[in-house]
């Protein structure tokens, strides 16, 4: 397979995927469905004018039009809960003519008016805002809520949003979720801003920017009293929000746990610097305010399940994440694959012409798999052939699946028991290859590549979220199993259609992978939650 018909074959699963995506989030994502649309009719166009150059061409406007726009909104997100909001206009200033639909076009000033009211100048931020808020879009709905948030006038947003919003548009946006949770907080009706988080959650806590399911529980653990959860959230998943914002929750929590003396301290130093984010609000909020709505049983009952699961879903993602940094083997194992193509460099190219790793004399002489050479006695090879590739192309791909996998199952495993599972695939797959083609049950002529073993890196993956899933409750490694799941079918039916790609090897590499990930010992062994304890909230 070529890079041009690799890129049409991404091209159209991606904007299939888009597509799908689209038409579930409504009329927030008719840009993303009319792009989807676009890029599938250009493809086949192009499939059939220029069936040699097709994917070149549409791969490179999907780039510019989907993975760009769809990388950097969530960037800017980042940045915008983060409160950096300068750097996040800079991006939003591209991306608005890269995608000039969903309120893309808005985003600009909008993010300009944030900036200004947290250096205190609210008269210039309501200027930015209000041709915004005129908009009929979602951006508009969400601009509306901070004139009222930058007035401090928490019971009018609520009153508009009850009223005038419908609640399906407030839940198809996690950022309107957040702030609707947040009035509620600021007018002290918890029993219903709890429920209303109950109701959010499928949404909120499954979404693809995690931040909002945090930043929701952040605010109802505030205002409920929990400064330790608080403080919890606020030294993990949300450490990089701004200074300012952090005293804010922080505060909020010391308060509504009781000690209104020392909160009000940290609220003077928030009302003294001029930050329009906070300042009225916390003008207008009295230290000692009666809480109007003191928790129920089922409110005190959730708010219990939610503190009692937090520890264990942190320590779940801090589980989950491997780094690159930390794995010397797989770096090892890149170094390597990089040196034999350097080799296969070198060895292919003659005085008048530079050949980049398509030379079979070259692969051959460095250990391409030939089942016949094999069983004659060079045994070598199934361990060679992992190493070798055909072409920048071939090497790129696996390089960066090594890289994207590698991390993860390295940190389970410990260094040397990935190793042994990785060469253990790695020849087991070629191994595979070599017994099918002597008994003509799948002749393999020749093969070269390190994907099978990067298939086994998935199936050891998923032994090893299966034993975690058995051990409690993990949402990620659930989620981990779907995707592997979904990668395992479209890699299948990629196979399938690509007589060039080694079906058997991949499906030979993904067993003994499944096998060795079932077999060797787990270094980090996940370890059951233990409940925090809970501040009753004041009532």
């Amino acid at each position: 397979m070529n890079l041009n018909q690799l890129l049409m074959w991404m091209v159209y699963v991606s904007s299939i995927s888009l597509l799908i995506i689209g038409f579930k989030r409504g009329k927030t994502a008719r840009g993303w469905r009319f792009v989807a649309v676009f890029l599938i009719g250009l493809t086949f166009l192009l499939q059939r004018v220029l069936p040699n150059h097709g994917g070149v061409i549409s791969g490179a406007i999907w780039f510019l039009i989907v993975l760009i726009p769809q990388r950097g909104a969530v960037r800017i997100n980042q940045l915008t809960w983060q409160q950096h909001f300068r750097a996040a206009r800079r991006w939003a200033q591209v991306l608005r003519l890269l995608h000039p639909m969903d309120s893309f076009w808005q985003w600009p000033r909008y993010l300009q008016a944030m900036e200004l009211a947290q250096m205190g100048q609210l008269a210039e931020a309501e200027a930015h805002l209000i041709p915004v808020n005129s908009s009929a879009s979602l951006m508009g709905v969400v601009a509306r809520c901070q004139l009222f948030r930058f007035r401090g006038d928490w019971q009018a947003m609520l009153d508009w949003m009850t009223q005038e919003i419908p609640k399906e548009t407030v839940m198809s946006s996690g950022s309107l979720m957040t702030t609707y949770l947040m009035a509620l907080g600021e007018t002290h009706r918890l029993n219903e801003m709890i429920a209303e988080l109950e109701r959010f959650q499928p949404q909120v806590a499954n979404a693809t920017i995690k931040h909002y399911w945090d930043f929701s529980r952040l605010i109802v653990f505030a205002f409920c009293g929990q400064p330790e959860l608080v403080a919890r959230l606020l030294q993990g998943p949300l450490a990089k929000i701004a200074d300012s914002a952090q005293l804010f929750w922080g505060s909020t929590a010391v308060m509504a746990a009781g000690e209104p003396e020392v909160a009000q301290k940290e609220f003077d130093q928030l009302i003294a610097s001029g930050n329009g984010l906070y300042a009225n609000t916390l003008r207008q909020r009295t230290p000692q305010a009666d809480i109007n709505d003191p928790l129920n049983d089922d409110s005190r009952h959730q708010l219990k399940m939610w503190g009692d699961a937090l520890f264990s879903e942190l320590q779940d993602r801090e589980r989950q994440q491997g780094k690159i940094g930390r794995s010397p083997i797989t770096l090892g194992l890149i170094a390597i694959n990089l040196a034999f193509f350097i080799a296969e460099i070198i060895l292919g190219s003659s005085a008048n012409e530079l050949n980049f790793g398509t030379d079979t004399v070259a692969l051959y002489t460095l250990g391409a798999l030939i089942p016949a050479e094999v069983v004659a006695g060079e045994w070598w090879r199934l361990l060679a052939a992992a190493f070798l590739h055909f072409g920048p192309l071939h090497l790129s791909l696996n390089m960066f699946g090594l890289a994207l996998l590698g991390p993860f199952v390295e940190k389970m495993l410990g260094t040397w028991r990935f190793l042994v599972s990785y060469l253990t695939t790695a020849m087991g797959s070629m191994l595979a290859l070599t017994l099918l083609t002597i008994t003509h049950i799948f002749v393999t002529p020749a093969a070269v590549g390190a994907s099978g073993a990067i298939m086994g890196v998935i199936g050891t993956e998923a032994a090893i979220q299966i034993r975690i899933l058995r051990q409690h409750s993990s949402k990620m490694a659930a989620t981990r199993l779907r995707l592997i799941g979904l990668f395992v079918v479209l890699q299948t039916i990629f196979d399938v259609m690509t007589p060039q790609v080694s079906f058997m090897g991949h499906v030979s590499g993904l067993v003994i992978g499944f096998g060795m990930g079932c077999l060797l010992k787990l270094q980090n062994q996940a370890s059951m939650s233990r409940p925090i304890a809970l501040h009753a909230p004041k009532s």
